[in-house]
């Protein structure tokens, strides 16, 4: 099987890491303050679209620094235990070369731990996975890279990493940078492509360079010459731009079309799409008679909104983003445009996604208990769960029992306590209720059993 040229001419040193400039000096500073120490940042954040070169550029990274790494994704490593496992071991330990020789921290030598898709941490199963990366930066002795294509879902999993990390944008290649790379592969696999192909190709990719070298090694498969009519087979590339790079338009708008336009590309319904409009205006607009005219836009939208659910005329939806997009973009009134603005993630989202764990967690305890105490979810949800939860709060070892003769694990437990799960007082709870179990806990180190413990079980009947 012919080998993938993405990987092929994967860049070996920053210096082959086209159309970053910026982000590639920024990336060698923050490596060469590691000569002196751990720095203030022992993370660096490589933000940007996908395609555009941030994990090649991260390990390139460690090649121009002699430094060894672990790459990690946080896709497949979701939830605290494994990453904890694979970055956090990685950031603290010390290592050795392909050769076998040791490699002395004391002595400037590292170990680069590169976390990609740092962003794609969401659900129940991903359990203290984000709070596990920010333990990780802040106890590493080890540089770390984390690779986000959405840096505000990474900051808002994760507010502590604004602080704790120096972030680095990447951007979008132009065509010219793309062609060039093209055209040098072209040569090197003795394969003659016109240059219009090379051309249209790269506007094809729409700066993504990934796409690029793909699309020109698909086509060149087979062959030794290629033909400007063979670019007539290659499908047009759906490039779906970003939300924010779309916001970023819409609120530059000049005309009611112009801001229409520039949310056309968004796959989101009017519904969503106004959220994210709501949280934006307040970084966007700055004079109250700009908030005033922006809100009452906006409230408009939502009067279209509300009667395409009542009345399912999806018809309305056109008129809710004529005011949602060009009413409130020309609600600006001269004032310049901030020269940076983070588009947050909708609070109104986090607020409904807290009120869904919320009830999750609590249906799983009274699923648990309605079987144990011959009644109805309904039943224990209204009478039984909230004199519990009082009574668990001032008497763990009721709790213990409890969870001992009914399954409850540790999301149930913080529910009762109202904490976290991976806090010190559920770990306590949980391992009391292991050890009337008679399961071996698990050492911190080794993994392996502490042995059976000794002692009288207590069940609910004691209490």
């Amino acid at each position: 099987m012919q080998e993938e040229w993405t990987e092929k001419y994967r860049p070996s040193s920053l210096s082959q890491v086209i159309g970053n400039d910026s982000a590639v000096r920024a990336m060698r500073r923050w490596a060469e303050s590691w000569s002196k120490g751990p720095p203030r940042s022992r993370a660096l954040v490589l933000r940007g679209e996908p395609g555009i070169g941030k994990t090649s550029s991260a390990l390139a990274l460690a090649r121009d620094m002699s430094w060894d790494y672990i790459e990690m994704n946080a896709s497949d490593h979701r939830n605290a235990a494994s990453i904890r496992k694979v970055a956090g071991a990685g950031s603290t330990s010390q290592t050795f070369t392909l050769d076998g020789d040791f490699m002395s921290s004391s002595h400037g030598k590292r170990k680069l731990v590169i976390i990609d898709e740092a962003d794609n941490l969401f659900g129940r199963e991903d359990y203290g996975g984000a709070k596990e990366i920010v333990e990780t930066i802040r106890n590493s002795g080890q540089p770390i890279v984390l690779i986000v294509n959405d840096y505000s879902e990474l900051s808002r999993k994760s507010p502590a990493i604004r602080q704790l990390a120096e972030k680095v944008d990447f951007r979008r290649l132009d065509s010219k940078a793309i062609v060039g790379l093209l055209g040098s592969i072209a040569e090197k696999e003795n394969v003659r492509v016109p240059q219009r192909l090379l051309e249209q190709i790269a506007e094809n990719a729409g700066g993504d360079m990934r796409a690029a070298v793909n699309d020109l090694q698909m086509m060149v498969e087979g062959k030794t010459a290629l033909e400007p009519a063979d670019g007539d087979a290659m499908g047009k590339r759906n490039q779906e731009k970003s939300l924010a790079t779309c916001l970023r338009a819409m609120f530059g708008a000049k005309t009611l079309r112009e801001a229409r336009d520039a949310t056309l590309d968004l796959d989101m319904t009017p519904d969503e799409l106004e959220k994210w409009i709501e949280e934006s205006i307040p970084a966007e607009l700055r004079t109250a008679e700009e908030l005033s005219l922006a809100f009452d836009s906006l409230s408009r939208s939502d009067v279209y909104l509300g009667q395409t659910r009542r009345l399912q005329h999806y018809g309305l939806w056109a008129y809710a983003k004529e005011m949602m997009t060009g009413g409130v973009s020309l609600s600006r009134r001269g004032t310049p445009r901030p020269a940076h603005v983070e588009y947050r993630f909708p609070s109104h989202f986090i607020v409904l996604s807290r009120a869904k764990g919320f009830r999750a967690a609590r249906d799983s305890v009274s699923s648990k208990l309605a079987g144990f105490l011959h009644t109805s979810r309904r039943c224990v949800n209204e009478s039984a769960l909230p004199y519990l939860a009082a009574i668990s709060k001032n008497d763990h070892d009721l709790l213990v029992a409890l969870c001992s003769e009914t399954g409850l694990d540790e999301g149930d437990v913080a529910y009762l306590l109202d904490a976290d799960p991976d806090s010190k007082e559920v770990d306590e709870i949980m391992s009391r209720v292991r050890s009337v179990k008679g399961i071996a806990e698990p050492d911190d180190k080794t993994g392996k059993g502490r042995g059976r413990p000794r002692g009288p079980k207590r069940g609910i009947a004691d209490f």
